[in-house]
């Protein structure tokens, strides 16, 4: 079966040490075939991921808080008016 992902959302996440993260969600997709169609139909499974802006996974073990599993680094999601105020860090 073919998956791939689609990207949801770009939000943004401050450290402990208050630098911003770019955070990315994705849902995953499969394809299913449909009658003759050979491209088939890419439908969601439900799951959602997020990952940092530079690939690595993320954890969301509570609403607005992200783990990076290798590190333990925690990230707050902030609004859009606080990252009106600064530049992202990758």
């Amino acid at each position: 079966m073919d998956k791939q992902l689609h990207r949801l959302d770009t939000l943004q996440a401050r450290d402990p040490q208050g630098a911003l993260h770019t955070v990315h969600a994705y849902e995953h997709l499969v394809r299913l075939p449909v009658g003759a169609d050979p491209f088939g139909q890419w439908e969601p499974t439900g799951h959602i991921e997020f990952r940092l802006a530079s690939g690595q996974r993320l954890d969301m073990p509570q609403d607005d808080v992200f783990v990076v599993p290798d590190s333990g680094l925690r990230l707050t999601r902030v609004s859009d008016n606080e990252t009106a105020r600064e530049p992202a860090a990758a």
